[in-house]
């Protein structure tokens, strides 16, 4: 095993020191490194949806204007190092060997868990390449998140919805709170969520810290030109500004608001000074990349990735499937985290399907096979267990059609499990 997979060996291994709500840990480990996420500007970002493909369209359209851009997002799909990209490029194996090795001694004295560590390491990756911008993404929450040490020049949160209930709270109000605790002092917030209970809250953190507070739907009006599974187009009007015939390369129509979104902030970062034409507002949207979002891994039979994790990104995945394949019968193999609503994920996935092909990602965190039948066996559908990820691939590809759909979905582990089959499974997957 190299050096550089035993530093990542250890990395997950800081796993062990669990999930810790509190800035200090955070606070003391970026004062040791000199307070590197104080050397660029950034944006931050949080909700329970959206916010990683609000965060790739950002980086993109910021890229496209010549702009040094980083991107921190989490967790990965294959590759540990797509947490952390400078435009198109992942951090290097050099820096993340070096951190880690200079840092091991305190790490282990002060008990510093693996998502303290990583934002650490990229605030440290991008200060030292000196980025012109970061755009970031909560872990989990905002408010006692440790990427929450930010003072960034604008605030996103994405849509809303009951998800880690058990850490953030059990109403929209308590989820609500957490996210808004990324709100700063005098710097504009753009909200896409349209839930009232959860913009009550936003509006009042907004008034306390005299945050300007900007709503997708009061600011950005669009009209769906036309969709398929590669991309879609649309028309956005932005107060009195019309962009016309904006293309996305991501499908559904959640990515319009999602879009929408990051236009909204990008016409904020203007008002600031920070130089974005229109032509790299178009240009970046045609050319995000984000993987495993409704993406059409086969053709035939159509094979979808999406990383829906929760009961709401289901319900998008579902309406999306609704307005890009209403035709198609669909089977579904589905993995999740233990910690997820799975009962009513797979109360949802039950209404679109007749087999549902049960797996378990190989991640300590994931449902176990016997929690899910227990789960789907209320539902009256018809299922089929499988301990990995490959044989209940194998068996859809069998048993589907040319003119059928697969879809792979519950969690990143999931998708990015079968992403990583390699070797002769990996050639014959397609």
């Amino acid at each position: 095993m190299s050096k550089y997979h035993k530093t990542l060996e250890y990395l997950y291994s800081l796993e062990r020191f669990g999930i810790k709500l509190d800035l200090s840990n955070t606070k003391s480990i970026l004062k040791y490194l000199g307070h590197p996420h104080k050397n660029f500007p950034s944006v931050h970002i949080a909700g329970t949806n959206g916010k990683g493909s609000v965060a790739a369209i950002l980086q993109s359209v910021l890229s496209e204007s010549g702009y040094k851009t980083g991107l921190y997002t989490s967790p990965h799909l294959i590759d540990f190092r797509e947490r952390i990209r400078i435009g198109k490029r992942k951090i290097d194996k050099e820096f993340i060997l070096d951190f880690v090795t200079d840092l091991k001694e305190k790490i282990e004295k002060n008990k510093y868990t693996f998502f303290e560590v990583t934002t650490a390491l990229a605030f440290s990756y991008f200060a030292q390449k000196e980025v012109d911008i970061a755009v970031v993404e909560t872990g989990l929450g905002g408010r006692l998140d440790s990427t929450n040490a930010l003072s960034p020049e604008l605030v996103i949160i994405t849509t809303l919805s009951l998800d880690h209930t058990k850490i953030l709270g059990k109403t929209l109000k308590k989820i609500a709170f957490e996210k808004a605790g990324i709100i700063k002092e005098n710097v504009p917030t753009v909200v896409e969520t349209d839930k009232k209970e959860a913009l009550e809250v936003i509006r009042s953190v907004c008034r306390k810290k005299k945050s300007e507070l900007l709503l997708v739907n009061r600011h950005c009006q669009w009209k769906i030109l036309g969709k398929n599974l590669q991309e879609t187009s649309f028309l956005l009007n932005y107060n009195s500004k019309t962009y016309n015939h904006l293309k996305i390369g991501l499908s559904g129509e959640h990515q319009i608001r999602n879009s929408a979104t990051a236009i909204l902030a990008l016409e904020e970062l203007r008002k600031k000074g920070w130089k974005i034409s229109d032509r790299s507002i178009r240009e970046g949207l045609k050319n995000v990349n984000w993987r495993a979002r409704f993406e059409v891994f086969r053709k035939k039979p159509l094979v979808i990735l999406d990383v829906a994790h929760n009961p709401e990104g289901i319900r998008t995945l579902l309406k999306t499937m609704d307005e890009l394949i209403p035709d198609k019968n669909i089977v579904f193999i589905f993995g999740v985290m233990a910690d997820k609503d799975y009962p009513q994920m797979l109360k949802q996935i039950s209404k679109k399907t007749e087999l549902i092909l049960l797996t378990r990602p190989d991640y300590h965190r994931s449902a176990t096979l016997r929690d899910l039948e227990k789960a789907v066996k209320k539902l009256n559908q018809e299922y089929k267990p499988f301990e990995k990820i490959k044989d209940a691939y194998f068996y859809a590809l069998k048993t589907t059609s040319p003119s059928d759909a697969i879809c792979i979905t519950g969690s990143h582990f999931t998708v990015g499990e079968f992403l990583s089959l390699s070797g002769i499974h990996r050639r014959i997957l397609r």
